[in-house]
């Protein structure tokens, strides 16, 4: 299998040019693809962009977990095509199904936009039973949006609509733009939801937020986060093309991160558009901290995995 390989990143010194698949501790592949947005676009620029800058990522997270003795295998972007939704999906089906099935090692994915968790979870899911946290301020349940099944705000109705996730295995975190019609399937196919009001009212949002992951993780084979920047108030991600005022704040999303209590087989952030953005990138930089905190998380699992 071929990827796209251009403007490597170093991710502070982690990034290991001729690493193998079997051994990385944690591979990193980019998709930039933005057509199937109905906002401003950008995303595509995503992970060209991270790369320029992931020479300043940090190598110590919030919780003093060093992350030297970390090796990431940056293998490449998959290649999207421009027009077509069936093809593009079929593509990153089979870019994303190369990597679950040679490398035990955890995917992040770099997007692009919200629809490429369609096709990229679809592959995941031929490994077992599936479990999505959807970190979002949108639930992404519309059946569709600018006359396409397959945009980024149909992603996880796909998901649920073909049967790759059983709606009962998702959890929705941060919502706040809602539609009649998405109500409606939340409540009938049984999803759980913690919308941004409820983080708002609750006395204890970080653990409100576990308890929830916990009971995802028992009842699945394997876990999968997918984080839309704009979860956050764009007062501190204004680089995205869909901003929904009243969201989290970075420091909550950050403890979501450090508290996850599962480990996960896959990650995508999506949704961050580079053009749209601050002159001093404070969208991006919030990006390169969400990527410290995964980080860590992955190797503190590695570790517990390796003391068993």
């Amino acid at each position: 299998m071929e990827f796209q390989k251009s403007q490597y990143g170093s991710f502070g010194g982690l990034a290991k040019a001729n690493l193998s698949l079997n051994d990385a501790d944690l591979l990193l592949i980019g998709i930039p693809y933005e057509s199937a947005t109905s906002g401003k676009k950008g995303t595509s620029q995503s992970p060209s962009n991270l790369r320029l800058l992931s020479k300043d990522l940090q190598t110590v997270t919030r919780r003093n977990i060093s992350l030297e003795n970390m090796n990431i295998l940056d293998v490449g972007d998959i290649l999207t095509h421009s027009t077509n939704d069936l093809q593009n999906n079929q593509q990153i089906t089979t870019g994303m199904t190369y990597l679950f099935t040679h490398s035990s090692a955890p995917v992040l994915v770099i997007g692009g936009d919200h629809s490429i968790t369609f096709p990229e979870l679809s592959a995941l899911a031929n490994h077992g039973t599936l479990g999505i946290v959807w970190i979002d301020a949108h639930r992404d349940l519309l059946d569709e949006l600018n006359r396409s099944k397959y945009s980024h705000g149909c992603s996880l109705r796909r998901l649920i609509d073909l049967d790759i996730v059983n709606p009962e295995n998702v959890l929705l975190i941060g919502t706040r733009y809602f539609t009649t019609s998405e109500s409606d399937f939340v409540k009938k196919n049984n999803i759980s939801e913690i919308p941004m009001t409820m983080l708002e009212e609750a006395a204890d949002p970080r653990s409100l937020i576990k308890e929830a992951i916990l009971k995802l993780a028992s009842q699945v084979d394997i876990m999968s986060l997918s984080l839309d920047i704009d979860v956050v108030d764009p007062s501190a991600a204004p680089g995205t093309g869909t901003p929904v005022a009243g969201g989290m704040s970075s420091n909550l999303l950050l403890n979501i991160i450090g508290d996850f209590p599962a480990p996960l087989r896959s990650v995508d952030i999506v949704e961050v558009s580079p053009p749209l953005d601050t002159p001093a990138g404070i969208t991006a930089k919030l990006q390169m901290a969400i990527i410290t905190e995964l980080l860590g998380k992955f190797w503190s699992w590695k570790e517990l995995e390796n003391e068993i």
